[in-house]
């Protein structure tokens, strides 16, 4: 198409590269990795990054541009700043930091921005294309899984997408919804600014690109429409309402031209009214699935709590799982069968992108990031940009409300669309400053381009040696993972030994590898493991199965303590219980034995399910047993034996 015809052959190779990541990304799901819905998208992306890079490289070494200039936006130096901060604090303000599948992510995502922020200006609405048609991709994929086509990725949920559950799809969808929405309903200012139809493609150009611009976006609002809802997601029916109105109105004017005819009073009068309908569409929303509300308010009420002990510098990048769950345990240790023992349960995030943050990166990141947001909503454009500007503010406005609500800061499709996002506003920002400035002749003998080059080169050779290990390493744990569901301990045990190199600092790994060692008897080795693990994550499970090393090992009082732990981190769960009523009576502690026992008889179900019903039947059977040997210890005068 003549549309690029002035552009160079590198040059359409990287943007070539970006459609396809942009187009694919969502929808990879590559089963022979570990948690591969999460993990393999991972690795495409970075494999595509690193594809892109090479472009990259080849275009400088060609580049025959007269004249080569560097503008940098307030955008790029806080989005460094930010950067910066992150990882001074994950590496050298924190004890520990681990291994980060999310740390990963956002370096790729770094230079993704660096890449989108060298694109030419037009070049953004055909990768906004992109996303629309992978919102499309997603959303006749979930309708197939409504359908029975395709199975859902989680066994309690019907749709999920490519995603894990419904919650990150339905997050994605929303994203996408406002793109689409956005570019549909101002396709004429950016055909007319962006692809500048009117005097630089041909006819044919000028009618297909029309088309497209038109119709994609249009098949993207309504196929999403339809599937959106079956998500279940009230976190991304919010952003989508919210972002529908904005958009309209920045469209259509409607409010604002009802306002300028009324009163003072009835302004007012019409201001409260609509605050009012947002009341009780938000309290409508927080009754649709009350215990689900009041789940996540109690997770924001402990990370209050993480907030409070590392109020500066928080916990650590992606370390919120190594600490919420011990705060939880915490909580309920102090307080005994609060109500909100019914709400309580395994917790990885903080459904609050915000919240998280600071309790990940404390006050002076959430400063940080406070000035970033508001450098954001001050950017302004060109008068003929504008209508772009405003796709783009309010896109981005649709991903922070979901984040509100949900954890899209851990989903990497949605993270791809907020890069893209926040480049676009720094590309269309007016008062960027000239950083550098070359002629042809200075720039080919300039050494900066020769150190951003060697740069270039050698980062792709690192991106390349460390993907090909976590391809490698990703296989092989789920091939030791498929082996302990089959029973094959020491199949597993030998993988898992495999990758420890890889993996030795990633809490998930470790647990896994814990749970082999534990059920293959090698309960000293599981022991080690599993408190290794506890550095970097800690939740109910792995406090089990320390319990079941520990109980092994006769070492019945730290067997004891994990056990409790993991009781106190879930208190409406049996099964902690139920071991230590085991623990207690293997240990001939048949008070705490009986007090346990009796605990879990008048203990609420949260969820009624076959195996709460067999705990309590097989805890009836061990207090008449208990009982029992009681009684046979007894003398025919009632004395003790």
């Amino acid at each position: 198409m003549d549309l690029f015809k002035n552009y160079s052959l590198f040059y359409k190779g990287v943007l070539f590269a970006l459609f396809l990541l942009f187009l694919f990304i969502p929808s990879v799901d590559y089963a022979d990795y570990n948690n591969s819905t999460i993990t393999s998208k991972t690795i495409f992306f970075l494999y595509a990054l690193i594809i892109t890079l090479g472009f990259c490289m080849l275009q400088m070494i060609s580049d025959n541009s007269k004249l080569l200039v560097f503008k940098v936006s307030r955008l790029d130096v806080l989005l460094t700043l930010l950067l910066i901060f992150v990882s001074v604090n994950r590496y050298f303000f924190q004890p520990n930091y681990g291994f980060s599948i999310r740390y990963i992510e956002l370096l790729g995502l770094s230079v993704l921005y660096v890449i989108l922020r060298r694109l030419y200006f037009n070049s953004f609405v055909w990768l906004l294309l992109a996303i629309t048609l992978s919102g499309i991709i997603q959303a006749g994929y979930g309708s197939l899984q409504l359908l029975d086509f395709y199975r859902s990725n989680h066994n309690g949920f019907k749709i999920t997408g490519s995603f894990f559950n419904p919650g990150p799809y339905a997050g994605f969808l929303a994203a996408v919804w406002s793109i689409a929405l956005g570019t549909y309903l101002f396709k004429e200012f950016i055909l007319k600014q962006t692809l500048l139809l009117e005097n630089k493609s041909s006819p044919f150009g000028k009618t297909g690109i029309r088309y497209v611009l038109e119709y994609v976006p249009l098949i993207g609002i309504v196929s999403i429409a339809l599937v959106l809802p079956a998500t279940q997601s009230r976190a991304s029916w919010l952003a989508v309402l919210i972002s529908s109105a904005i958009l309209l109105e920045f469209r259509y004017r409607v409010l604002k031209n009802i306002l300028n005819k009324t009163t003072v009073l009835k302004k007012r009068l019409l201001i409260a009214i609509l605050f009012i309908i947002l009341g009780l569409g938000l309290f409508g929303i927080y009754h649709i699935k009350k215990g689900s509300s009041d789940g996540r308010l109690f997770i924001w009420k402990i990370t209050t709590k993480m907030i409070k002990d590392h109020p500066f510098f928080g916990v650590g990048f992606d370390r919120f799982k190594a600490h919420y769950m011990n705060y939880q345990a915490h909580y309920f240790a102090e307080n005994g069968d609060t109500p909100e023992v019914l709400v309580a349960d395994g917790v990885y995030y903080a459904f609050n992108a915000f919240i998280q943050f600071v309790s990940e990166n404390g006050l002076i990141g959430l400063g940080l990031l406070v000035i970033v947001l508001y450098s954001l909503y001050r950017t302004v454009t060109t008068k003929k940009n504008k209508n772009l500007l405003i796709v783009v503010k309010t896109s981005l406005l649709t991903v922070s409300v979901f984040g509100l609500f949900s954890y899209p800061m851990t989903i990497l499709p949605i993270k791809i669309i907020l890069v893209c996002l926040v480049a676009m506003a720094a590309n269309l920002d007016s008062k960027k400053i000239t950083l550098l400035k070359q002629t042809k002749t200075n720039f080919e003998l300039s050494p900066i381009k020769y150190l951003v080059i060697i740069i270039i080169g050698l980062s792709i050779v690192k991106a390349t040696d460390l993907v090909i290990k976590l391809h490698a390493g990703f296989k092989v744990w789920d091939y030791a993972i498929r082996s302990y569901d089959y029973r094959d301990y020491e199949s597993a045990i030998n993988g898992f030994k495999e990758v420890y190199p890889l993996f030795k600092n990633d809490g998930d790994f470790l647990m896994d590898y814990g749970k082999a060692l534990s059920y293959y008897g090698q309960d000293l080795e599981a022991v080690s493991i599993v408190q290794r693990a506890k550095t970097h994550i800690n939740i109910n499970g792995l406090e089990i199965t320390l319990g079941d090393s520990y109980k092994n090992l006769k070492q019945y009082k730290k067997a004891e303590q994990a056990y409790r732990h993991a009781a106190n981190m879930i208190p409406a769960r049996f099964y902690p219980l139920y071991l230590l009523i085991k623990l207690y009576e293997e240990s001939g502690q048949n008070k705490k034995a009986l007090a346990t026992a009796k605990a879990i008889l008048n203990k609420d179900i949260k969820i009624p399910s076959t195996a709460v019903n067999q705990i309590r039947l097989n805890t009836k059977t061990i207090i008449d047993k208990i009982q029992l040997n009681e009684n046979t210890k007894k003398s025919p005068l009632g004395l003790k034996i």
